[in-house]
């Protein structure tokens, strides 16, 4: 099976595993069946069909087994159903909210992230809102998908129990850019989790902890795009040769952009100050093409280190490489 970073996903997969399970062996007995009948009762047998009476035991059998074992697996799959919509005492409040194509989570103290941090062995419940369309907020790890639906609050419990880095997705179509509407959630120690909450440490902190105590999570470490994805740049900007909402990656390769300042269309020199200030003051500088959907500011909403490492990853790997 796929990571299970809970055991509300070990209980869902057991219950797939157990319907999966029954489904192969009715499959198997009925295939059997057909067989033994296709063989007994072909033409060359029985040249003149005979007519089978009715038999009551067997079909009372037929009628008992499936209901019974249909039944089973509703209250087995309803009883793991009901994790998840329980809240314990001890639960924190996550506001997840959902727009086109970005998520932003909420916590109790006022704090607001776009990549969402929580507690190992700590219940969270998950009150799930949508600012324009319908999404769906989907944590394969934790098994857990619930829609998020405008006007109205949705909610879903999970208990995270392995330190790692997960896959945050929009499982309901939702637009253009559907597809790149993802983020991360972090699950680390409760303690280093209240550090976090309080102020103490910062968002690189958690990232570098999980990094340094999960395997299978070291792009963050080994600079990749993961920045790009944590902060959303992606879902506007492709990092192949595709036109998005925005411009792509791949143009900064040009050394000049056409852009519209002041109503007049003009060339600029594409340099780190020019990504910056893009960056940053996007509305000063549009790049000729793209007028229709207005960049949103990243000022106060990013670090000035989070902007510095996104403006050398851009310079060093679209800017200077020209190929």
């Amino acid at each position: 099976m796929f990571v299970s970073a809970s055991n509300y996903a070990k209980n869902v997969d057991s219950v797939m595993l157990y319907i999966i399970g029954i489904s192969v062996a009715l499959l198997l007995i009925i295939t059997f069946a057909m067989i033994i009948f296709v063989i007994r009762y072909n033409r060359k047998k029985n040249p003149i069909a005979s007519q089978i009476e009715g038999n009551k035991t067997l079909e009372v059998v037929w009628i008992i087994i499936p209901v019974a074992l249909v039944l089973t697996m509703f209250f087995y799959s309803f009883s793991v159903y009901k994790e998840s919509r329980v809240v314990p005492p001890n639960a924190m409040n996550v506001k997840v909210e959902a727009k086109m194509w970005a998520w932003k989570f909420y916590y109790d103290n006022g704090k607001v992230t776009d990549t969402l941090f929580l507690p190992a062995g700590r219940p969270v419940k998950f009150n799930i809102v949508s600012q324009d369309v319908n999404h769906s907020f989907y944590i394969p790890a934790f098994r857990i998908k619930e829609d998020a639906v405008p006007g109205r609050e949705n909610y879903m419990v999970v208990k995270p129990e392995q330190i790692g880095a997960f896959d945050i997705a929009c499982a309901e179509y939702c637009g253009l850019n559907h597809s790149l509407m993802y983020t991360r959630v972090y699950v680390v120690p409760e303690k280093e989790f209240a550090q976090w909450l309080n102020g103490e440490v910062d968002d690189d902190y958690l990232r570098k902890y999980v990094a340094s105590h999960s395997e299978g999570y070291k792009d963050y470490l080994s600079g990749s795009y993961a920045i790009l994805f944590a902060k959303g740049c992606v879902q506007c900007h492709n990092i192949d040769e595709r036109k998005g909402i925005g411009p792509s990656f791949p143009e900064l390769r040009r050394q000049f952009a056409r852009v519209n300042v002041g109503g007049k269309d003009t060339t600029v020199v594409i340099d780190k100050e020019y990504l910056r200030e893009s960056i940053l003051y996007p509305e000063t500088m549009i790049v000729k093409g793209y007028e229709k959907q207005a960049m949103p500011s990243m000022l106060n909403k990013i670090k000035d280190e989070e902007l510095e490492l996104i403006v050398d990853l851009l310079y060093s790997n679209f800017v200077k490489n020209k190929q």
